[in-house]
């Protein structure tokens, strides 16, 4: 734009001198053209001066003489001093920002991590981070002071906690870290939108201590396991042999009752066959079961037996 202004100034200016007596009648005669050329460029070069344009996700800051005034252009279409102002673009967009850091343990233990940020300057302070930056590259105003921001807190956090509480309770560590930095970011007009963690890394040695006892607790797990299913299988063989111990009862109680049901049944039987026996249904009884063939009988002495027999035929 400035250029526009010098270029319809110096027409301006050579059209009136167009118009000057010592000029001859044909350079007079286009002079009023010249002059009206050198109106339009001065006309076109204020009002172009007098627009600032703020592209989307930026806010214009504006600078007179070198010097921020302490204005904040919004995005789109903004009036200025012409020639005098100039606006400054700078990013209210989300960036990310990764940063490996170093610390130790409360047990002194090296920690290494890498922290990263997701984040976006406070639109209402553009203006102080440019005059702090001295231009409008926000990735590196972000460097210059999130990197040593970064450094100290997971020095301060870490070293409250021991090296295997790190990865025991990450998520707290990593809670206590945000919330440390989003404060400290805060004062330099930076919001912290995600801090993320990667996993911490140990010296080789502890590293492989952690494995040993890792697999020594699997391992106490396992025999703790074992032990509980030998109690269950223990306790259902138990339960199994008393199981049929005392179906071998019932069915030998069971036994018992019937023998002795039956017994009584057939004693039961035996007195009333008794009272029904008298001596001449015995007599019947014994020679019913003779044969046809038999003709001698012998019958042993004082045993009580008084038999009646019938006649034989000869």
């Amino acid at each position: 734009m400035i250029l526009l202004l010098i270029v319809g100034c110096l027409t301006l200016i050579f059209g009136l001198i167009s118009r000057g007596p010592s000029v001859s009648h044909e350079t007079r005669r286009y002079s009023k053209h010249i002059i009206v050329g050198g109106v339009v460029i001065l006309a076109v070069s204020i009002v172009l001066g007098l627009v600032a344009t703020v592209p989307a996700g930026h806010k214009g800051v504006v600078v007179r003489f070198s010097a921020v005034t302490g204005r904040i252009m919004d995005e789109g279409l903004n009036i200025k001093m012409p020639f005098i102002d100039e606006v400054k673009n700078v990013s209210v967009q989300s960036f990310k920002h990764e940063v490996p850091a170093s610390s130790a343990s409360v047990d002194l233990q090296d920690v290494a991590t890498t922290i990263a940020i997701n984040y976006h300057i406070n639109a209402l302070h553009v203006d102080e981070v440019y005059r702090t930056l001295g231009h409008t590259d926000i990735r590196d105003y972000v460097t210059r002071f999130a990197d040593p921001a970064i450094q100290e807190t997971v020095k301060k956090v870490t070293a409250q906690y021991l090296a295997e509480d790190l990865i025991l309770k990450r998520d707290e560590v990593k809670r206590e870290i945000g919330l440390a930095l989003t404060a400290w970011l805060q004062d330099r007009w930076i919001v912290t939108e995600i801090v993320s963690i990667t996993d911490f890394k140990f010296s080789d040695v502890f590293t492989a201590s952690i494995e040993q006892k890792v697999a020594a607790v699997q391992a106490v797990l396992e025999a703790t396991n074992t032990l509980e299913r030998v109690k269950v299988e223990a306790a259902q063989r138990e339960a199994q042999a008393i199981g049929e111990a005392n179906a071998r009862i019932a069915q030998a109680e069971g036994e018992a009752q019937f023998i002795e049901i039956v017994t009584a049944a057939q004693i039961a039987a035996n007195e009333a066959i008794e009272e029904s026996l008298s001596p001449e249904v015995l007599q019947y009884i014994l020679i019913d079961r003779l044969g046809e063939d038999i003709e001698i009988i012998v019958i042993p002495g004082g045993q009580g037996l008084d038999l009646i027999l019938p006649e034989l035929p000869e």
